[in-house]
C-alpha cells in the first residue's frame, strides 16, 4: 500500500495558541509598545485621517492591521494624485512609518515565540512530533518560528524549507519568514549564522539560522515577510518556487489538514494556489512537457478551526465535502485528531 502523503496548511489559528495576536487583535495589543518607543503619535495621523473616529483608549475604534496597511498602500500609490502640493506627511513618511511598525511587530512577534517556546504546549510538542513522523509537507502562511524550531531545531538548512532534497519534512512559507533576509541585509550577516536561500548575486535571499532577531547598531534587519494587505505581491523569484512547491505537495497528497486556517475572502493568491493543487489531484498535474501526470485522487481534507465560515470557503476552494472540526487545535490533537 502506498505511504500517505500529508500536508498540513497551518494559519494564525496555530500561532494565536501560543500567545500570538490575530488580524484583529494585533494593533491594539501592540500600542503600548509603539506609544513606549514613540512611534504611536505619527501612526495615530495617519489611521485617525482614514479613521476619523479613531481613539487610542477605545479598543473598538482600532482597523485591523489587514486594512491599515492596504489604506497605507492605497494612500501611497494615489498620492500625488490627489493634491497639488505635499501636506503634513509625505509619500517617504507613509513608508517609514510602514516600515517601522512591521519590524515592531517582527520583533515583538521574536519575544512571543520565546516566551511560547520556553515551555511548549504539550499539544504542540505532539504536533511537531507527527510532522516529523508523517515526513510530512506544511504550507505554512505565517512568519513566525515555532514549527521551524520544532522540527529543526540546529539542523535548519536550505532543504528545511523546500530548497533542494530533503529526507524529512519541509516547511513552505509563501508569505515570508522572520528569518529571511534580501542580499542588501543578508549579506551583513555572519556567515557561520547564514545560508543561501536562492536568487544569483545581488538578488540572493539568505536564512538565518539562530532563532531570534539579528541585532545591529549600523542597520535595522528588516525580514522577508510579505505584509498583510489585501493587494499583496509576489514577483521575486523566492516567492515563485514557494507557490509552485505548494501547488506540487498538495497535487499529491492523499490528506490534507488545514490547522487555524481560516482562507480569508481577501487572499486571492492563496485560493488560487490552494485550488490548483485540488485541481491537480482529480485532472493530474501539469509536466514540463505540459501534459498532465497521472491523478492522485481526491485527498481526505480536514478543517480544524471555529469559524464556520471557514470551513465554507475552505470547502468551495477543494471542490468536495471536508472534515469540518470546529474547535481548538489543541482540543482536537487531545482527542486523538492525529491518529484519526
Amino acid at each position: 500500500m502506498p505511504k500517505p502523503r500529508i500536508v498540513y496548511v497551518v494559519g494564525a489559528g496555530l500561532s494565536a495558541g501560543l500567545g500570538f495576536p490575530t488580524i484583529q487583535s494585533l494593533l491594539p495589543e501592540l500600542w503600548d509598545r509603539l506609544e513606549d518607543k514613540g512611534l504611536a503619535d505619527g501612526l495615530a495621523d495617519i489611521i485617525r485621517f482614514h479613521h476619523p473616529e479613531f481613539n487610542p483608549a477605545r479598543r473598538s475604534t482600532f482597523p485591523d492591521i489587514e486594512r491599515l496597511l492596504s489604506e497605507m498602500q492605497a494612500n501611497a500609490h494615489l498620492f500625488e494624485h490627489s493634491r497639488p502640493a505635499t501636506g503634513r506627511f509625505t509619500t517617504k513618511d507613509l513608508d517609514e512609518r510602514r516600515g517601522q511598525l512591521l519590524l515592531e511587530i517582527a520583533q515583538w512577534f521574536h519575544e512571543i515565540q520565546k516566551r511560547a517556546l520556553s515551555t511548549p504546549p504539550a499539544w504542540l510538542n505532539d504536533l511537531a512530533g507527527a510532522i516529523k513522523r508523517e515526513n510530512a509537507q506544511v504550507i505554512s502562511f505565517n512568519w513566525d518560528l515555532v514549527l521551524d524550531e520544532l522540527l529543526f531545531g540546529a539542523d535548519l538548512k536550505r532543504s528545511s524549507y523546500s530548497f533542494g532534497e530533503a529526507n524529512g519534512p519541509s516547511l513552505i512559507k509563501p508569505h515570508g519568514s522572520l528569518n529571511w533576509y534580501r542580499h542588501d541585509l543578508g549579506q551583513h550577516l555572519k556567515p557561520d549564522r547564514r545560508f543561501w536561500l536562492c536568487g544569483k548575486k545581488d538578488q540572493r535571499v539568505f536564512a538565518f539560522r539562530p532563532y531570534r532577531a539579528p541585532t545591529s547598531t549600523k542597520r535595522d534587519y528588516m525580514p522577508f515577510i510579505v505584509p498583510p494587505v489585501y493587494g499583496k505581491t509576489f514577483e521575486d523569484d523566492l516567492s515563485k518556487h514557494l507557490w509552485r512547491q505548494s501547488v506540487a505537495v498538495l497535487s499529491k497528497a492523499t490528506e490534507v489538514r488545514f490547522m487555524g486556517y481560516s482562507l480569508p475572502e481577501a487572499d486571492f493568491h492563496a485560493r488560487f494556489i490552494l485550488r490548483c493543487g485540488f485541481h491537480n489531484q482529480e485532472s493530474g498535474a501539469l509536466t514540463a512537457k505540459g501534459k498532465r501526470a497521472h491523478p492522485t485522487g481526491r485527498a481526505k481534507v480536514t478543517v480544524v478551526e471555529l469559524k464556520d465560515d471557514a470551513h465554507q470557503r475552505i470547502e468551495r476552494t477543494v471542490g468536495w465535502a471536508c472534515d469540518f472540526q470546529k474547535m481548538k487545535i489543541e482540543d482536537w490533537i487531545a482527542g486523538g485528531g492525529l491518529l484519526a
